[in-house]
């Protein structure tokens, strides 16, 4: 079993792969709630992170909190890859502005920037590979 999240289900993907036994590793999109997880509970458990490199919610999703978990997971022998993203932002795999009108409207009520399919898809490419390489073939170890 493997769990991905976005914005708050990041954070929470976190919390739960750190308290599930039976969840083998985790992807969270841009959200991260220290207080949910001991980096230590993580040890043996595959961490893949994604963020926006102009994510603006300072420790949950900026790019500061990306490098933090990354770094924390992996001093105590943790597996974790944290990946940032250029010229995007929170909820950057949103391919959708709603319930804004348009991208446009959103940027400048939330300051997200636009959607990036090209980024997008690098993301959803990374997230595939690391749950087929941590999950395939696991199904009988639960």
């Amino acid at each position: 079993i493997g769990i991905t999240g976005f914005c708050m289900g990041g954070a929470l993907t976190m919390g739960a792969l750190a308290a599930s036994p039976d969840i083998q590793c985790g992807a969270p999109f841009y959200g991260v709630n220290f207080g949910l997880f001991a980096p230590a509970a993580l040890v043996s458990k595959p961490v893949q992170g994604h963020f926006g490199a102009e994510d603006t919610m300072v420790g949950f999703s900026d790019p500061d909190t990306a490098l933090k978990l990354e770094t924390d997971l992996r001093a105590v022998g943790g597996m974790a890859d944290v990946f940032v993203y250029e010229r995007v932002g929170h909820a950057f795999m949103n391919e959708s502005p709603a319930p804004f009108p348009s991208f446009e409207a959103r940027k400048d009520k939330m300051g997200f920037p636009v959607y990036d399919a090209e980024q997008a898809e690098l993301a959803w490419g990374r997230l595939f590979a690391f749950l087929e390489a941590n999950l395939k073939g696991k199904k009988d170890e639960l």
